[in-house]
């Protein structure tokens, strides 16, 4: 009987540490992430009822740019091949 009470008593102890309350972490988590969202939102009611319609009115010209400066900023791959250099004091 001795043995079932303490075998009883450690595990509801083992339980009542998996049950604590949140901390205040973790209350406020993701706060800071939804508060610089709104910051830098141009129309923050925007955000909480975003527009279903598409995106239009981009200048073909610009995108063009755009896409043409995303390609030639890839890396090639005998600049990646390149050995590093680890200079230590002056030559």
């Amino acid at each position: 009987m001795n043995k079932r009470i303490i075998l009883l008593s450690a595990a509801l102890a083992a339980l009542a540490g998996c049950a604590t309350s949140e901390t205040a972490t973790e209350a406020d988590f993701g706060n800071s992430i939804a508060a610089l969202k709104r910051a830098q939102a141009a129309n923050p009611s925007k955000i909480e009822n975003p527009s279903t319609e598409p995106v239009t009115g981009v200048d073909p010209d610009y995108a063009g740019n755009v896409i043409e400066a995303m390609r030639e900023n890839v890396s090639k791959p005998e600049q990646v091949k390149k050995p590093i250099e680890i200079r230590v004091g002056e030559e």
